[in-house]
């Protein structure tokens, strides 16, 4: 069903020819109002970062039929910064990202620019999804649009909290073999990335590339990362909208102020 007055801004961090882009396009297009602000590039692990010290350069793209899109050359949140106030004539009800290619549980949605495009939105009162499949290789994921358009309307009946996005995440099975979609709590793997030196080192320089490890935790049963393994689809509601540890505020700030006024 497509709601004729509802605006939906679609990103990513893959880069705009991006499969998991054009998935997520896919899925949407017939439900909403969407238009495309995303990367000339991939982006992956640039979180919430922005471009500082140089012109973005915004170019229209044909490749989404008429659907109005954007290929920028910065990253994800550069992309929705521009899109927000720049680009789209109005303000958009959501921003949806992914579907990324590879995961984005645990504390990996630190590192995420799926994630970040989100929390972009979420900056100017817009809530977010942010759509993960959990394997990197290239590939088409059809039989996950139906699961996209559920989630989506999901959140059309039931808003998300003000500074809230759900993160979404694909185990990387067939259609027969998903269990099912579990809200979920994030888990607490995140990516190590143990440094290899690299043979181009030379004396007084070493030369350094991350590898692909994981720094594992003991996870909850309900936490993405186990809920994955088992097969079922996660959603993650995460609230970024309040940073305060308001239990450490209430306990420390009078011990903290009168600390400091003592020495």
């Amino acid at each position: 069903m497509h709601h004729k007055d509802l605006d939906v801004l679609l990103t990513n961090d893959d880069g705009i020819h991006s499969k998991g882009l054009k998935s997520l396009w896919e899925a949407l297009k017939e439900e909403a109002n969407v238009h495309v602000a995303a990367p000339i590039d991939e982006q992956s692990g640039s979180g919430a970062g922005v471009t500082f010290g140089r012109p973005l350069i915004a170019r229209r793209s044909d490749i989404y039929a008429t659907t109005p899109a954007w290929m920028i050359d910065g990253k994800p949140a550069d992309c929705v910064k521009l899109a927000l106030q720049k680009l789209l004539t109005r303000k958009p009800d959501f921003v949806v990202s992914g579907v990324n290619h590879g995961s984005n549980a645990g504390r990996n949605v630190l590192y995420s620019g799926t994630v970040g495009a989100t929390i972009e939105g979420v900056m100017r009162g817009i809530p977010g999804i942010a759509f993960s499949y959990t394997s990197e290789d290239v590939q088409d994921f059809p039989h996950i649009k139906s699961y996209i358009r559920k989630i989506f309307r999901y959140l059309l009946k039931h808003p998300l909290p003000t500074g809230s996005i759900l993160n979404v995440n694909f185990p990387s099975l067939p259609a027969d073999q998903i269990k099912g979609c579990k809200m979920a709590r994030q888990g607490y793997r995140s990516w190590l990335g143990t440094p290899k030196k690299s043979p181009s080192s030379s004396e007084g320089e070493s030369h350094f590339y991350f590898g692909t490890d994981d720094h594992r935790f003991d996870e909850h049963q309900e936490s993405d990362i186990s809920l994955l393994e088992a097969g079922f689809i996660t959603a993650v509601p995460l609230m970024v909208g309040e940073l305060t540890h308001h239990v450490h505020l209430t306990q420390k700030k009078d011990i903290f102020e009168s600390y400091l006024e003592e020495t």
